[in-house]
C-alpha cells in the first residue's frame, strides 16, 4: 500500500474512530464496538475500489458489522443459556454507557431504537440526511421525522423540571 494512502487513512482513523465506536455502543459493549471499529478501517484499507464518500461508507460498514456481532451474541447467549437449563438468557444493554455524561446517556437510551441511531449519527456522526437514509435504508423524510422526535423526546427527559408552572427557566 502507498504511503500516501496509509497516511489517508490514519487521518481518517483520527477523525472517525471515536464517533464511530460511540455509534457501535448503542449495540455493543466497549470492546466489541472498538472491534467492529477496527475491522471497519481494515476493509476500507482492503477495497480494491475506495468509496467516492468514506465516510458514509464507514458507518455503513460498522452497522453491518455491529449488528452482525449483536445476533451472533444473542444466538451464542440463548445457546449457552439453553445449555445451563436456564429459562431466558439475560442479555444486558450498553447503550447508557454509550457517553460520558450519564444522565445524556440514559436519556438517549431511553429513546425509540430508530430514533437514538438516526441522532448518533447525526450529531456525532456528522453525517447528512440523505447519508443517513442510505446508511439505515429509509427514506429522508423517515430520517428526518426520527431526528426531529428523538431531539424532541431528549429535551424532554433532559430540561429540569421547574418548581413552578409560570417560571420562565
Amino acid at each position: 500500500m502507498e504511503p500516501n494512502r496509509i497516511s489517508e487513512l490514519g487521518g481518517w482513523f483520527e477523525q472517525e474512530a471515536d464517533a464511530l465506536v460511540l455509534y457501535a455502543r448503542q449495540w455493543l459493549d466497549p470492546h466489541a464496538a472498538e472491534d467492529v471499529v477496527q475491522d471497519a478501517f481494515i476493509d476500507l484499507m482492503n477495497c480494491r475500489r475506495q468509496p467516492d464518500h468514506p465516510k458514509p461508507w464507514l458507518y455503513q460498514a460498522v452497522r453491518f458489522r455491529a449488528l452482525k456481532s449483536l445476533r451472533t451474541g444473542q444466538r451464542r447467549s440463548r445457546r449457552e443459556a439453553l445449555a445451563a437449563g436456564e429459562a431466558e438468557p439475560c442479555l444486558e444493554g450498553t447503550a447508557a454507557q454509550a457517553l460520558d455524561a450519564r444522565e445524556a446517556g440514559l436519556a438517549l437510551a431511553g429513546l425509540d431504537p430508530g430514533e437514538r441511531e438516526v441522532i448518533t449519527l447525526r450529531i456525532w456522526g456528522g453525517l447528512k440526511l440523505e447519508e443517513i437514509a442510505a446508511i439505515t435504508e429509509t427514506s429522508v423524510a423517515t430520517v428526518f421525522r426520527r431526528y426531529r422526535d428523538g431531539l424532541a423526546e431528549l429535551r424532554n427527559l433532559l430540561e429540569p423540571p421547574t418548581s413552578c408552572p409560570t417560571c420562565p427557566h
